[in-house]
């Protein structure tokens, strides 16, 4: 195999410069090129992490604290789920492992209680298990730097922030102070060989190209044919109206989780940033137009009362179509495929923003 010394990331984005960071960090006597199209927007909406993504900054050594302040972020201890197995009831899926004091309290237990006292709430099966719980239901948040409580505040958190915001924090304060090559190009003509892509507009080569073009998989998909993998039959929610709402009252809405709620044909996420909160409709086109499912959207928005000082129509919806699968395989030849480019499923656990990073940790292990 030929060693990989030149790298080509193509796409910018979340996806792009997360790419670039960990290449950055992990391969500084490699040269890593990242080309962006000056004219191609992201989607720019993938606001919630899961637990992993901690793993990732820590690999990185990025500081919380500081990326934070800079990309409209805040903490995350929690998924909520809301109507989903009841109209009227919710439930919590805390991030870490339920805490057995001494090792002598067994998950069972909680069953036994539900079948002695069948009307007891799903939602006490976490309030039962762990710790930070009581943090969530409260609305409070603290580092645990003393251990008060069992819970690991650097293993059993997350973050929201404004992916936008992050891919431009990680390109002007981590990638390019590290030595990242970066070209804001359109790409015009790739060029192709027995080896899989020779060039980008006839100029441009590597040993290596990541293709971070989101959805259209500019390298992969288009230009090397691979096939994708639809996961349609199994997941058919393919469609999204996002947009972005003010706080009304900042110390109540801006919450410690995620908040996931089914209504008539899908679900609405509710992300808490710092300084506002973005929401949005999953949904699928094949049992409502788009226009209907806007409709619905801005009737619950107006129905929970999240819009207190603002009405529906001043606010920017954007609709998202949303690709459900993953390519068969996602590095062929010389081309590999990180981000949208390579897959994506139902953002219903904020699976995003979870692949890239957990795809970036397998590239690092094959390239070492």
């Amino acid at each position: 195999m030929k060693e990989i010394n030149n790298i080509i990331i193509l796409g910018g984005g979340a996806a792009g410069f997360m790419t670039a960071a960990t290449l950055l960090n992990e391969f500084p006597n490699k040269k890593i090129t990242l080309i962006e199209s000056p004219n191609v927007p992201t989607i720019g909406v993938g606001e919630s992490t899961i637990g992993g993504i901690k793993s990732w900054a820590k690999l990185l050594n990025i500081d919380d604290k500081d990326f934070l302040k800079h990309t409209d972020g805040s903490y995350k201890l929690s998924i909520k789920f809301t109507d989903f197995y009841e109209k009227g009831k919710s439930f919590h899926y805390p991030f870490g492992e339920p805490y057995l004091k001494d090792n002598k309290s067994l998950l069972n237990d909680w069953w036994f209680k539900k079948f002695i006292y069948p009307k007891t709430d799903n939602s006490d099966y976490a309030d039962s298990h762990f710790s930070q719980m009581a943090l969530v239901n409260e609305n409070k948040f603290f580092y645990n730097e003393n251990n008060e409580i069992p819970f690991d505040f650097n293993k059993n958190t997350a973050y929201h922030f404004d992916a936008t915001k992050f891919a431009h924090w990680l390109k002007n304060i981590f990638c390019l102070p590290k030595g990242l090559n970066y070209i804001a190009e359109d790409i015009l003509s790739i060029e192709q060989d027995e080896n899989g892509i020779k060039s980008l507009n006839n100029k441009y080569n590597a040993d290596l190209f990541i293709d971070c073009t989101g959805f259209k998989s500019l390298l992969l998909g288009e230009t090397l044919k691979e096939p994708f993998e639809s996961y349609s039959d199994l997941l058919p929610n393919n469609s999204a109206w996002a947009t972005r709402i003010p706080y009304a009252d900042k110390e109540k809405e801006l919450v410690t989780y995620t908040n996931c709620t089914a209504i008539e044909n899908g679900w609405v996420w509710n992300i808490p940033l710092w300084s506002r909160i973005g929401t949005g409709y999953v949904y699928s086109d094949k049992f409502i137009n788009d226009k209907d499912a806007l409709i619905q959207f801005k009737k619950y928005l107006v129905k929970i009362n999240l819009i207190k000082n603002i009405s529906c129509e001043r606010l920017e919806f954007k609709n998202i179509k949303i690709k459900v699968g993953i390519h068969k395989r996602l590095w062929v030849k010389n081309v590999c495929a990180i981000g949208l480019a390579a897959g994506f499923i139902e953002p219903l656990e904020s699976n995003g923003l979870f692949s890239v990073h957990e795809f970036l940790i397998r590239l690092i292990r094959n390239l070492q």
